[in-house]
């Protein structure tokens, strides 16, 4: 009788022991200087991210080598989803940058903006709690965003969150907040009402690193019979022989993160 006892045993401390591991554990933010090694790598997404914190905010910090990538956040926008009841929904998020094609009076092939210099908006949703949706992404008591480009072309993100404007839940046994899920979300263009420009409202898969099912990837065929020009615009050459108004579809990619756990001292 003690052999399967013993043996029981082992097995229950194993899927501890593994519960233990799976979580995503924030490291206590000393600086903003990031070590590359810190860094963790979503495949499917083809970014890095490294997530910190102290007593007072969050901290995001992505790395974007893939120029396609980059070109992607900056004119499209990207969105981080936040979720303290371990599912993966998306009821509320902090859009930064919000995309330069989806700036209100933007000014097209414009000599005097570019994506990046456009990225200086945060738009929040899902926050019932907060009256201004929108405001610019530098701040000193607020949700605050910055994205830059190094000497070798590399693409870096932060995004600072407030606790205090987070429903973090505390654990009951006193061992600090409960673990949470963040989203990240990137190349999503609202439909703008106008024949040719509609998105596909079908959300990606998810995935997570370590074990997750990946996404699907970015671009799409055209539902009409002739190909887009440059741009997305159908050529006027095909103009009444498609059956459809859509252009093709603009998949977002979406990657979820499970149990992050915060860190609670130094």
């Amino acid at each position: 009788m003690k052999t399967p006892v013993l043996i029981l045993s082992l097995i229950v401390c194993a899927g501890l022991n593994a519960q233990k591991g799976s979580l995503n554990l924030s490291k206590w933010h000393v600086n903003d200087e990031i070590k590359a090694s810190d860094y963790q790598s979503i495949k499917k997404a083809k970014l890095y991210f490294f997530i910190s914190n102290d007593y007072d905010n969050i901290y995001i910090d992505l790395k974007v080598e893939d120029p396609g990538i980059q070109n992607r956040i900056l004119k499209e926008g990207l969105t981080i989803w936040i979720n303290m009841d371990g599912k993966s929904a998306k009821k509320m998020g902090i859009r930064f940058p919000i995309g330069s094609k989806n700036q209100a009076g933007r000014i097209p092939n414009s000599n005097f903006s570019t994506p990046l210099s456009l990225a200086n908006t945060i738009e929040l949703i899902g926050f019932t709690n907060e009256e201004v949706r929108h405001f610019p992404s530098e701040n000193s008591d607020n949700f605050r965003g910055k994205v830059k480009y190094d000497n070798e072309g590399t693409l870096y993100y932060k995004m600072l969150m407030p606790i205090a404007k987070l429903p973090i839940r505390n654990s009951k046994k006193g061992d600090g907040a409960m673990p949470f899920t963040l989203g990240i979300e990137y190349g999503f263009l609202p439909s703008t009402g106008k024949p040719g420009n509609r998105v596909s409202p079908t959300a990606p898969l998810e995935s997570q690193p370590g074990g997750s099912r990946g996404g699907a990837s970015g671009g799409g065929r055209s539902r009409g019979g002739g190909r887009t020009g440059r741009g997305g615009d159908v050529p006027a050459s095909a103009a009444g022989t498609t059956s459809t108004p859509y252009q093709p579809v603009i998949t977002p990619i979406l990657q979820w993160i499970k149990d992050i756990k915060l860190a609670t001292s130094k």
